[in-house]
């Protein structure tokens, strides 16, 4: 359980090889949203202050493009991005720091073309940036669209608006190169909902040999995987509350000691959650990762038929199916197919080949959250974030911090003991680079 590498650099020009990444998760900034901040004004050629939505939308498929650079033919992209509206006020330029929340990305109030004029979109209508951004990287970057998953916020926060819903998603976009790619849904699967399997037995006993209904061509052996069902599209989860303690957050302005009224310390007001990234890397980031033949190894399955009350005639009930489906068509006989995750292999016939851990990068790593979860669940994370503020700010206290170290495993409070503080002098590899 290593830290992960923590990089200053550009996303539009990642320090990396080409082809060495094995997935990559990423949350761009927001059009017109925040001025992020770098030491001591605004961080210069940051994205999401480009001066029109297309100029972002262009700005984010450069960025792509150059992940795709780096990403292996076999690996997944993953970008959750949201939407903005557009005002038309023309207001004054300012940018304000909330009292409650001070912090050096700041809140933005007409400092951006979202209050400008002239940008041929109706006032109070969303700019529908993510459809755009989607689109562009089918149409121009040749990618394939696998999937879209909403990412429903239990507790997003509250609107001043009285004349449509509030906003509670955003969507994280599925990305492949090719056809044929790297995943191990195996590992993320969930529990089968016991009325779901109770009505597939029926359909299927419906056409069984041994009852009297009429015939049904759905066979529960096709969809009820005894390993679990796949994640659904629209993930529930809460977003994640970042509390950066004093001695990090004003170092650089007060010597590590909040002075009275200071608003000029470090914070962030959209960290990553720790239960977003992690089924992602999960699932489609290998843990291992073959030195002979590249491929990562994938989770093997066994299955095993069990007796299960020999002399009985079959019938497929839900505790059945809840363990296990598959019985022998020979009437008084009657077996269960039980399955379990017995290990890993790739494409080699001896899987005693050395390893390497899998690699995941996250190109705006802002508070490192990928990079730590990808970490402690044993691939290598790459953190690029082109602030120093965060990178050898927040996410250098963030990956060491033992506490934030047991949330990214996923560990419960009283068992962040088991979660070893690195040693002195175990930083990032590139740490301090540019």
């Amino acid at each position: 359980m290593s830290a992960p590498l923590l990089v200053q650099g550009d996303a539009r020009a990642l320090p990396l090889p080409d082809a060495s990444v094995d997935l990559i998760v990423t949350s761009p900034p927001y059009f017109g949203q925040r001025d992020y901040r770098d030491a001591g004004g605004s961080l210069a050629g940051q994205i999401g202050a480009e001066p029109t939505p297309q100029a972002y939308v262009d700005a984010l498929l450069a960025v792509t493009r150059e992940c795709m650079r780096v990403l292996k033919p076999a690996g997944s992209l993953f970008v959750n991005l949201g939407d903005s509206y557009y005002s038309g006020r023309c207001a004054p330029g300012r940018t304000t720091v909330d009292a409650k929340s001070p912090g050096r990305t700041a809140r933005r109030e007409g400092a951006s073309a979202l209050d400008r004029p002239g940008l041929g979109i109706p006032p109070k209508s969303q700019l529908l940036l993510p459809e755009r951004y989607r689109i562009g990287c089918v149409d121009e970057l040749d990618l394939i669209a696998r999937a879209t998953i909403v990412w429903a916020k239990q507790n997003g926060l509250p609107e001043s608006v009285t004349d449509r819903v509030r906003c509670s998603h955003e969507y994280v976009y599925h990305f492949t190169k090719s056809a044929r790619y790297y995943s191990a849904v195996d590992e993320i699967r969930e529990p089968h909902n016991p009325v779901s399997v109770a009505r597939s037995t029926r359909r299927y006993d419906a056409g069984d040999m041994f009852s009297t209904g009429s015939a049904n061509t759905l066979n529960p052996k096709q969809f009820c995987n005894p390993l679990g069902k796949l994640p659904g599209s629209v993930w529930t989860i809460p977003s994640q509350p970042l509390n950066v303690p004093d001695h990090v957050a004003h170092k650089r302005c007060c010597g590590g000691r909040k002075r009275k009224g200071c608003e000029d310390g470090l914070d962030h007001y959209a960290a990553f959650p720790f239960a977003l990234v992690r089924p992602i890397i999960l699932g489609w980031s290998p843990r291992e990762v073959c030195t002979a033949c590249g491929e990562g190894r994938r989770p093997v399955a066994d299955r095993t038929k069990v007796p299960d009350r020999p002399g009985r005639v079959q019938h497929r009930s839900v505790d059945a199916l809840l363990g296990g489906h598959g019985a022998d068509g020979r009437a008084g006989s009657r077996f269960i197919s039980t399955v379990r995750t017995t290990g890993y292999a790739c494409a080699c016939p001896d899987t005693t080949a050395p390893a390497t851990p899998g690699i995941v990068l996250d190109p705006f790593g802002g508070t490192g959250s990928t990079g730590l979860v990808a970490a402690m669940h044993g691939r290598i994370g790459v953190s690029v974030d082109a602030s120093w503020d965060y990178t050898g700010g927040i996410a250098r206290w963030r990956v060491n911090d033992p506490h934030e170290r047991a949330r990214a495993a996923g560990l419960e409070p009283e068992k962040v003991s088991v979660i070893p503080r690195l040693a002195p002098g175990q930083g990032s590899l590139f740490d301090g680079t540019g």
